[in-house]
């Protein structure tokens, strides 16, 4: 009887693992990573990843990286860091709100009216990595990477934790990322299928490991889903496993499927946005609510290594490279100089020539018409 082919992949990866303790050694980046560098953009607004001014934030700098700093210090020179500028697209994008921005942003005069609130809220962000790009570990422009960004809203004990994904100039909200055999552990006691021919030519075959979606980065608290769907993607099927939040206890344990004479190991658990999602109920490792189709995603977005991959439309794209205040000034000034185009007629234009010297000719001795025509010239005198 031949034995089943048990495809087992771990939680644990080379460059990130999905405990949120554990993530790239736990440590939150110093300032705006280089991935975030710039100005995003989508139909209803623009979004900065902003620092305080050079003198603070050279500071906060000099505490955080300090081996002598104490825990509170620390912490309190996070507060003082990292900001989100986020400029919503008013009056059918004629009026920038500025609606979030850091306070050393308010060198630069802000337009009001009547819909804007008289200050922008101040909304600071810490950045925590959970896949970072090929190039020696960093994260710059060009590098694909994935995050979580820890967002502290003003007045909330508790911050706001969004994965994102960066591929290229596409940020995504929607993404999920591939463990592979390379990130099995070494006393593994399990055969794993060996998917380094169908790699090379498919970079979607694998485990992709979902995170949870939120709705958007916001001057508000987001709202996230109650569901992860990852997928497991061969040659000829696409499974789709539902992860649900649950209370029990974070575990590194494996759950399986089998399909034929293929038993398939994957996940029990996903931390993500400070939840805890699993695949089964209770201790069992079984997992009965997988989906079996052919159908792959029609829309996505894989970066070099095969390792991210974006789902749908990016959330944000990059239109600049550079944020400042004196950049979101500069969008400001330029979306209040521009005019609305001039309405459209109520009627249509017309050729017809109504002969009005008849008309008048006809009109004449006609006492009714012509007290009509002296109302409708005097009117509004």
């Amino acid at each position: 009887m031949k034995p089943f082919l048990k495809i087992a992949i771990s939680l644990f990866l080379a460059n990130a693992f999905f405990v949120s303790a554990q993530i790239s050694g736990g440590e939150f980046s110093l300032g705006v990573p280089d991935a975030f560098a710039g100005v995003w953009e989508r139909d209803d607004r623009f979004v900065m990843f902003a620092e305080s001014d050079d003198f603070l934030e050279s500071r906060v700098r000099e505490i955080l990286s300090s081996a002598e700093a104490t825990d509170e210090e620390k912490n309190a020179a996070r507060n003082q860091s990292e900001y989100i500028s986020i400029l919503l697209k008013t009056f059918y994008g004629w009026y920038l709100d500025r609606a979030a921005e850091p306070a050393s942003f308010s060198s630069e005069p802000r337009f009001l009216n009547d819909s804007t609130c008289p200050e922008a809220e101040r909304i600071r962000v810490e950045f925590r990595p959970l896949l970072r790009g090929a190039d020696s570990g960093g994260a710059a422009q060009g590098d694909a990477s994935a995050w979580e960004i820890f967002v502290h809203y003003p007045g909330v004990r508790e911050a706001t934790i969004i994965p994102l994904a960066i591929i290229g100039g596409n940020l995504y909200l929607n993404f999920a990322m591939k463990l592979s055999d390379a990130d099995l552990p070494g006393d593994a006691d399990f055969e794993s299928a060996d998917f380094s021919d169908e790699n090379s030519s498919d970079g979607l075959l694998g485990f992709w490991c979902s995170l949870v979606p939120t709705d958007g980065v916001k001057v508000s608290i987001p709202t996230s889903g109650e569901n992860i769907y990852s997928t497991y993607i061969t040659r000829d099927a696409v499974y789709t496993i539902r992860y649900w939040k649950t209370e029990m206890e974070y575990t590194q344990e494996n759950a399986f499927f089998s399909d034929g004479g293929k038993t398939f190991s994957v996940v029990k658990h996903i931390q993500s946005g400070g939840e805890n999602f699993t695949c089964t109920n209770g201790r069992s490792v079984t997992i009965r609510n997988v989906q079996k189709s052919s159908a792959r995603p029609e829309v996505y977005e894989l970066d070099s290594r095969a390792m991210i991959c974006g789902l749908g439309e990016p959330y944000l794209k990059r239109v600049q490279d550079e944020n400042s205040v004196q950049v979101v000034a500069a969008l400001v000034r330029s979306a209040m100089s521009k005019k609305a185009p001039n309405p459209d007629p109520p009627f249509p234009p017309s050729d017809l020539d109504f002969h009005m010297d008849e008309i008048y000719r006809l009109e004449e001795g006609n006492l009714i018409i012509q007290s009509l025509r002296e109302r409708n010239k005097n009117f509004g005198k």
